[in-house]
């Protein structure tokens, strides 16, 4: 497995996705603050296939507040990994936070209408958030919850359960 770091907005992404690629011992990319996220993606995937990784996972923008050049931003990097990998199979997951309510569903529609999404991560359920906000994103976007995230550690990230997500949601 490779990671590449690519969100190169917020300064502390790429140092957060460092962390957990030491945890977890595998290489990773990473871009600079300011750097053209699609050449960090073109290195990545020059690696991946250098060093013939089976797995790539590529980190990238996502802002609540969702601008015209996140959403071309995002129509380029999926050129470049086109272009690179044409062979390769692409999973595209959005990771929506449990605590943002409508927010999610605005953010999810213009990512999806930029970049087909295969599937959501919804993170944050550790909070007093529910996430309920998940039945309109999928159902709208009909795209599935493929993993959740109830914590901070390795082991509170499992692939999404919908009848413990219910269970949960009404207790």
């Amino acid at each position: 497995m490779l990671l590449v770091g690519a969100d190169t907005f917020r300064a502390a992404a790429t140092a957060q996705l460092k962390v957990w690629a030491d945890r977890i011992g595998v290489p990773i990319i990473e871009g600079q603050t300011g750097q053209d996220p699609a050449s960090v993606i073109f290195a990545g995937c020059q690696k991946y296939k250098a060093e013939n990784f089976d797995v790539l996972i590529i980190d990238t923008a996502g802002r609540l507040q969702t601008k015209i050049n996140l959403m071309h931003e995002l129509e380029k990097i999926r050129k470049v990994i086109g272009k690179q990998l044409p062979d390769a199979q692409v999973t595209t997951l959005l990771t929506i936070d449990s605590m943002l309510g409508q927010n999610s569903l605005d953010q999810a529609r213009l990512f999806h209408e930029s970049t087909p999404l295969d599937g959501i991560i919804l993170t944050k359920l550790d909070s007093t958030a529910k996430g309920g906000i998940i039945f309109a994103v999928s159902h709208e976007l009909h795209v599935p919850v493929t993993y959740i995230s109830t914590g901070e550690s390795i082991d509170t990230f499992a692939p999404f359960d919908p009848v413990i997500f219910i269970d949960d949601l009404l207790a």
